[in-house]
């Protein structure tokens, strides 16, 4: 077994998770009980969430240089995050997660939404420049109604063990 087949990024990254998801409680909390805006919550639960989501953008990104140097390999992170067990969608949650990311950091320098990989991958999961709380939207996609963000995780680390199997078994 190789070192880096151990995933000693995943407590990190559920840490993280179960921080967002306190805090994005919390917010809810307060906009219930009327000390802030059902609105403004949600608008600083976007950003906790892109914080979330850049960390778990930085996991996918690790374990494809996990599997890189455990191979030997030189594999595109892009054709790694298309590794699906099955073929449900156009698009893998770990594209959506990682185009999310990138929104997150990117969309405010955009006048208008380009069309890149970005841009498609989430108009394909039906989130364009006209959703409201598009990062929201992106999660309860992968998730569900669950406001546990750290599910994101397991569905990180499902990808990553079954990416990990897949190729072991193919060596």
């Amino acid at each position: 077994m190789h070192y880096k087949e151990i995933d000693f990024r995943s407590t990190p990254l559920r840490t993280l998770c179960t921080a967002t998801t306190n805090v994005v409680s919390e917010l809810i909390h307060l906009s219930k009980n009327g000390v802030m805006d059902g609105i403004t919550a949600m608008e600083y639960a976007e950003y906790f969430y892109g914080a979330a989501l850049v960390a778990c953008q930085t996991y996918a990104a690790g374990t494809v240089s996990d599997i890189n140097e455990i191979e030997k390999a030189n594999y595109k992170k892009i054709d790694l995050y298309k590794y699906q067990e099955t073929n449900c969608h156009e698009y893998t949650y770990v594209e959506l997660i990682n185009s999310l990311a990138n929104y997150f950091k990117h969309n405010e320098e955009w006048s208008v939404w380009p069309v890149n990989e970005t841009t498609k991958t989430l108009r394909h999961y039906h989130i364009d420049e006209n959703t409201d709380f598009p990062l929201y939207q992106g999660i309860k996609t992968i998730i569900g109604e669950s406001p546990d963000v750290r599910r994101l995780c397991e569905v990180l680390e499902d990808w990553r063990f079954s990416l990990l199997n897949t190729r072991r078994k193919n060596i």
